[in-house]
């Protein structure tokens, strides 16, 4: 672990703050940050990990949600998709993401520059030879073999993003990643509309997927350069912005300074045991059922309508999914301004479920497309709920595990919401549209129920006298001896 020393031209007010730091070195004087600097080094960050992060889950939520768009573009004309084969494409993947959800320690056990790049480059591969599939079977096998690689990348990256955020700010971070995928459903709608007028002798659900998957490959160059492992191995930052990163990272969490690299299991173990992860994992369960199917429906909904073409409909899939990208920035930048995570959760999964209830009690097509807008909201609970998870678990360690409960039961729920909107269902899919409101409503009042039992572990903790605020000496070295790990929750 580096020393942290004095850096940097001292204020008088700056001067008379010094705090001591214990680390395994000895005893070491620090200049708290003023607000200024503490913004400053935020901005650094963001520059240097959000347009990444923002680009590489667009792309992953492309590469496996186009399966409509090329369903749609005429794969069915070249592959039989009769029966429950389509849906089954969808369900396979989710089968190999699920039981590769362990992976996503894989930020943590590994440098994440070398992982990330692997990762992306995988997926990327996979993703492009799906163009190269001439029969159901081997279709079956590139979308299994997408799923265990985009397993490894997706959900470690929140995992990774808390590395670097101090957790009031973390949330908005979680945001503007996981508003990739809003994004990816936008454009690639609209890029499926453009490649399905493209007369070329290669079909157009190929080229498709070659123009998708091939960019995904080529990003796995910057992830290897530009990608840091670590606050202390961040070559962009300063010796003093470094410093100033840790103190507020440490902010009632740990950092492992000391270990950058490799799980502490027991640490691990408890976050897996934790009851407090189990309950955002049933919420995303709830999310996924209601939201993983719409990638992969929406354009088959709307173009069964009865108004629009199936060229018209991939291209009007698109506006519900920039709606919901910025409703997701929104509420991420109002639950880290308010440092409240559940309300705002359930605000976003009960607005869902009114779209979905609406376009089960409809008939017309004007509100059942609005609906489209109201039911695609359920992806800003997603978010909320990634940087809930960060909240609640003290230490890099416990968080690995806690993602790894969140994303492995959450990631079940993609095995029912391929399957509620069976052909036969069409043109109204009555049935899907109850099922995934019932799922919308149960994320709203799992929150409102975590929520008050994070409010009262709080009020608990003001009695028992457990500092507001634990410093970095508190959650660094002085955690191995045992020295005070509680701290308050964000609800």
């Amino acid at each position: 672990m580096s020393d942290i020393e004095k850096k940097g031209s001292l204020d008088g007010s700056a001067a008379d703050q010094l705090e001591t730091v214990q680390t395994k070195e000895g005893i070491h004087t620090f200049v708290p940050p003023t607000s200024q600097e503490e913004a400053a080094v935020i901005r650094k960050l963001d520059r240097r990990l959000l347009p990444l992060v923002f680009v590489l889950y667009s792309l992953s939520v492309l590469d496996r949600s186009n399966l409509g768009n090329a369903r749609l573009a005429g794969m069915e004309d070249d592959i039989d998709l009769s029966g429950n084969r389509y849906s089954l494409l969808g369900t396979i993947f989710y089968i190999a993401y699920i039981v590769s959800q362990w992976t996503c320690m894989g930020w943590k056990q590994f440098a994440p520059h070398r992982w990330c790049a692997f990762c992306v480059f995988f997926w990327g591969f996979v993703a492009t030879i799906q163009a190269t599939a001439t029969s159901w079977g081997g279709l079956m096998a590139c979308r299994f073999f997408l799923g265990v690689a985009e397993a490894m990348f997706g959900p470690g990256v929140p995992l990774y993003l808390s590395f670097f955020y101090p957790r009031e700010k973390v949330g908005f971070r979680h945001g503007v990643f996981l508003s990739g995928a809003a994004m990816a459903n936008a454009y690639g709608g609209a890029l499926a509309y453009g490649i399905s007028q493209i007369k070329n002798q290669v079909a157009p659900w190929q080229l498709l997927f070659i123009i998708e998957g091939l960019p995904t490959c080529l990003f796995a160059i910057p992830c290897w350069f530009f990608i840091p492992d670590s606050i202390s191995k961040a070559k962009f930052l300063t010796a003093r912005e470094k410093d100033v990163a840790l103190h507020m990272t440490a902010k009632n969490q740990r950092v492992d300074v000391d270990k950058q690299e490799g799980v502490r299991v027991k640490e691990m173990l408890d976050g897996i045991k934790d009851p407090k992860s189990w309950i955002p994992a049933l919420c995303y369960f709830g999310c996924n059922v209601s939201f993983a199917s719409l990638p992969l429906f929406i354009p088959t909904i709307i173009s069964e309508m009865g108004t629009f073409s199936r060229i018209t409909s991939q291209g009007l899939s698109a506006p519900p999914y920039v709606f919901c990208f910025l409703t997701i920035i929104t509420l991420c930048w109002l639950s880290d301004k308010f440092q409240m995570r559940g309300p705002f959760c359930a605000l976003a999964a009960t607005v869902a479920g009114v779209g979905f209830i609406i376009n089960a009690t409809t008939t017309t097509t004007a509100p059942r497309y609005f609906s489209i807008f109201l039911s695609v909201e359920i992806f800003a609970s997603v978010a909320l709920l990634l940087a809930w998870v960060a909240n609640i678990h003290a230490t890099e360690s416990k968080r690995a595990g806690g993602y790894t409960v969140l994303a492995t039961v959450g990631q079940c729920g993609p095995l029912l919401g391929t399957n509620v909107f069976p052909e036969g269902e069409g043109p109204l899919y009555r049935k899907g549209m109850w099922i995934s409101a019932a799922m919308c409503l149960m994320v709203a009042a799992l929150s409102v129920v975590l929520s008050c039992w994070l409010i009262y572990e709080n009020k608990k903790m003001d009695r028992e006298g457990v500092p507001e605020v634990e410093e970095f000496e508190e959650t660094s070295v002085g955690r191995e001896s045992g020295r005070q790990e509680r701290h308050r929750y964000v609800w």
